[in-house]
């Protein structure tokens, strides 16, 4: 017999939690966009959004290939933003703590500790960075870098492209664009996790001993026109769609990944660099996606049209520009050259000398 992931979430809920110690009891309330009033009752409840992927492309600081990082986002729309807090019949020596990162309702961290504990050390921080992939190029001797300096970094905003919930692996073809150029990519999606909860079928009744989180998927981004041609990241995102879960269990804490997933381990404090380096990718990601558009497109041919259509277009004014701005330096230098030459005192020829000599 085939159980939907629905019924397995629900029958799995008390093995996830465990028998070794009672599970850290959980209220959550489904926020809505747009209604001051709500669905529930928000007095005393943290509000977290699910996360979304921006992947930011940047030059490596040591030159080199370019570099894609996916970062966290909230994500937008219908079942992204939640409330949560500890369930009044919980045991009272559970202290549930909801850090988030920084300007945001991203969940950073989910501690469920003692009232009382020792001072906690900070965690080896040499995993702890953002994960960043390096370009690998599907055709070296054809891959052209130089013009990069043109365009990055640049900003994809994934969340325009997981619009629906698929569960399966898609392969998609868009365009990104700022003010200046137009970038054509494709992105291949994996399949989402077995184990994911599509998030509209989540029951937050029975959600009460789990944190749940966007799941994640491995996306494989090509870019196909300049400055980036041909070169190739794999990334991992988060898709809000999706959800995965984890039990809460007392004294431990869950941490999210930086760029999508979480990790449970016990109360421990994160080395400040590591968290400072990802709210700073955040805060740089979050500004360039007001800059940058992703545009879905049909198919890979009108991607590649639009965006060289595009790019055509802007040599064709950057040339027109740089030629009208010649021409009105060259005119003014004419006026100043003439001028001048009007300027110049015109001194009268000396008269022929009338000596007489005698001799």
């Amino acid at each position: 017999m085939r159980i939907s992931p629905l019924m397995a979430f629900v029958l799995g809920s008390p093995l996830l939690v465990g028998c070794s110690a009672a599970p850290v009891k959980l209220k959550y309330v489904q926020y809505e966009e747009g209604r001051s009033d709500g669905r529930g009752d928000y007095s005393g409840l943290t509000k977290f959004s699910l996360a979304k992927s921006i992947l930011l492309v940047r030059h490596a600081e040591t030159g080199g290939p370019a570099l894609m990082t996916s970062v966290p986002a909230e994500a937008s729309g219908p079942l992204t933003h939640f409330g949560v807090q500890q369930d009044n019949g919980a045991d009272a020596n559970h202290l549930l703590t909801v850090t988030k990162l920084d300007n945001s309702n991203l969940v950073h961290r989910l501690t469920s500790g003692a009232q009382l504990q020792p001072a906690p050390q900070y965690k080896d921080a040499t995993h702890s960075g953002v994960p960043t992939a390096v370009a690998a190029s599907v055709d070296l001797s054809d891959s052209k870098t130089p013009s990069a300096v043109l365009s990055l970094p640049l900003a994809i905003d994934t969340g325009h492209l997981l619009d629906q919930a698929f569960r399966g692996p898609t392969t998609m073809w868009a365009v990104a664009e700022n003010s200046n150029r137009k970038i054509a990519f494709e992105i291949a999606f994996d399949a989402v996790p077995t184990d994911a909860i599509e998030t509209r079928q989540l029951d937050l009744g029975k959600a009460s001993g789990l944190y749940f989180y966007s799941a994640c998927r491995t996306a494989t981004v090509t870019f196909l026109t300049a400055p980036l041609t041909r070169q190739q990241f794999t990334v991992t995102v988060a898709d809000p769609h999706f959800v995965q879960t984890i039990a809460v269990a007392p004294q431990s804490s869950i941490t999210s990944h930086s760029g999508c997933g979480v990790d449970i381990h016990s109360p421990t404090a994160e080395a400040p660099q590591a968290l400072h380096e990802l709210n700073q990718a955040i805060a740089q990601a979050r500004s360039l996606n007001t800059a940058w558009q992703t545009l879905p497109g049909t198919d890979k041919t009108s991607a590649i049209a639009e965006a060289n259509a595009s790019n055509k277009a802007a040599q064709k004014t950057v040339k027109a520009a740089a030629a009208k701005a010649a021409a009105t330096a060259a005119a003014e230098q004419k006026k100043r050259d003439e001028a001048l030459r009007n300027a110049e005192v015109q001194l009268p020829k000396q008269a022929p000398s009338r000596q007489t000599f005698a001799f």
